[in-house]
C-alpha cells in the first residue's frame, strides 16, 4: 500500500538491526504510545513495540530506525504496530508515526 507523508518527520538516529534473541533491558512503558516501551538494546537507547519482546529478549529481528521524510514523500507500507508504520522509502526501511501518513496527497 502506498502512503504519503502529510508533514515532514526527522528520525532521531540510525540503528543497526538487532538479532532475534537479543536482550532488551530497562523496559519502561512509553507515555505517548500504548504498547511501546523505551528500552536499551545492546547499549542503544530506543523504543520497541511490546509484541517484539518475549521473556526480556527480541522475538524477531528488529531495527528501530525512524525514517526522515519531507511533506509529500511516498512510502510503501510494510506493517502497522500500535500507531507506528514500518515502511519502505526507496531502499530504506524504517518507522514513521501513523499520524503523519495519508493514503492520498492533499
Amino acid at each position: 500500500m502506498k502512503l504519503y507523508a502529510r508533514q515532514a518527520h526527522q528520525g532521531e538516529q540510525s540503528f543497526p538491526t538487532f538479532s532475534r534473541g537479543t536482550l532488551v533491558e530497562n523496559l519502561t512503558p512509553c507515555a505517548l504510545y500504548a504498547h511501546w516501551f523505551s528500552c536499551t538494546i545492546n547499549g542503544y537507547a530506543t523504543y520497541v513495540p511490546d509484541v517484539f519482546v518475549q521473556d526480556g529478549c527480541l522475538n524477531c529481528e528488529y531495527n528501530p530506525t525512524e525514517l526522515c521524510v519531507e511533506q509529500g514523500d511516498e512510502v510503501s507500507l510494510i506493517a502497522l504496530y500500535f500507531e507506528w508504520a514500518l515502511v519502505r522509502k526507496g531502499e530504506q526501511i524504517g518507522w514513521l508515526p501513523c499520524e503523519i501518513l495519508a493514503s492520498a496527497i492533499k
